[in-house]
């Protein structure tokens, strides 16, 4: 098949590529608004695999979006090209035509297409815009094909038997400081830093403040303890949706360096008092500024679940789960959901429409391909044997 990364050479689009080109026989192009950079990344992969690798430079702003994409042919893109709020127009303004872009250039050219947004509204309400005509014309489109919400669900649905009532949902993510941080997820945090949105809690959703809530989680060795705050993300409007029996769903995410997670909280309160509307544009700025500490902390980051309910029985049940990813391969994670939907695209087993990626794979699925970077999970703090 064809594959079209747009964002190949970004922070998780260059290692999709890699691996796609290491484990699979697909023809990729790498595109974006650099030529350059994706120049730079084709031809160090070139060397790397003795394979073709094309380029393009492609925009996805673009007026000439739709065009670009009928030029290229692909059987599938993949849209790495974060942050993802840009892309999507503001839900009020209901002009549904002038958003998800390049989605609807993929179905005017009528290919598959897969992201990796952690947009709350880019992902919420990507279905309910798109699903009508992907199943008209036998397409598979697909957002957040990411970390969240691929995994979360694919992790309760695991663990869902063994619950007669499922609760509380608290989760969080945690990347080792020594792993390579993308300038388009720091902006993604930075455009809810401070901001208020909605969380489910006791059965009501009630604002809360994204960065703040600080709270410490331990994930025992090899990660440790570290501070936890909150993030906004697609999970929030669609676990309630899928599974009403919810009365709680709270996600935090951390940094490993207290300096910087204890810094950004700081900034937090200034676009919570007014003083400062979007800290999303100094992204360049924060994401350059935090290399100063690049040399602190690990390479070991990872992701814990806490599932609580009850028991078949009537007890009352609480499941701990957690991935480890160790060695830098952190920014590995957000990618695998992706590789998963290729290889069921390529092998024509999933069904058409537009939708978020929950319940298309299985945690099997997912920890058959982590394997190949070591990434593991446990659970009650014994590891699980993947098999």
């Amino acid at each position: 098949m064809k594959i079209l990364v747009i964002g190949g050479y970004g922070n998780f689009g260059k290692r999709l590529v890699k691996s796609l080109l290491e484990y699979s026989s697909h023809e990729i192009i790498i595109a974006g608004r650099s030529i350059e950079r994706a120049e730079e990344t084709a031809s160090s992969l070139r060397e790397e695999f003795g394979k073709t690798v094309s380029i393009a430079r492609l925009d996805v702003l673009s007026t000439e979006l739709n065009i670009a994409i009928i030029t290229q042919d692909p059987d599938i893109v993949i849209n790495a090209s974060g942050p993802y709020h840009f892309q999507l127009k503001e839900i009020q303004e209901q002009d549904d035509r002038s958003n998800y872009r390049l989605a609807r250039a993929c179905l005017l050219a009528q290919c598959h297409y897969i992201d990796l947004a952690d947009n709350r509204d880019f992902v919420s309400h990507f279905a309910d815009s798109l699903n009508t005509q992907a199943k008209q014309l036998g397409l598979m489109l697909v957002t957040g094909a990411s970390t969240v919400p691929s995994l979360t669900d694919a992790v309760i649905q695991h663990f869902l038997p063994q619950f007669s009532d499922l609760t509380s949902i608290n989760y969080g993510i945690s990347p080792g400081n020594r792993t390579e941080r993308g300038k388009a997820t720091i902006a993604s945090i930075l455009s809810y830093t401070g901001k208020t949105f909605k969380t489910l809690k006791n059965g009501r959703f009630e604002s809360v403040y994204g960065w703040q809530d600080l709270s410490r989680y331990d994930f025992g060795g090899p990660i440790g303890t570290r501070w936890m705050s909150n993030c906004d993300i697609p999970d929030l409007d669609l676990l309630p949706a899928k599974y009403p029996s919810l009365k709680s769903v709270k996600f935090q995410a951390g940094l490993e360096v207290s300096i910087l997670h204890l810094g950004l909280w700081f900034l937090s309160f200034f676009t919570r008092i007014g003083m400062l509307k979007n800290w999303s544009r100094y992204a360049s700025l924060l994401t350059y500024m935090s290399e100063w500490f690049s040399s602190l902390g690990s390479d070991s980051g990872g992701m814990f679940i806490e599932l609580v309910g009850q028991e078949h029985n009537g007890s009352p049940k609480t499941i701990k789960w957690q991935l480890v990813a160790e060695d830098g391969v952190g920014p590995i994670v957000p990618i695998i959901s992706a590789l998963i939907l290729i290889r069921k695209i390529a092998e024509n087993k999933l069904e058409a429409g537009a939708q978020a990626c929950m319940g298309l794979f299985d945690l099997d699925e997912f920890f058959e391909i982590a394997d190949r970077w070591s990434i593991y999970q446990k659970t009650d703090k014994e590891e699980i044997n993947n098999g």
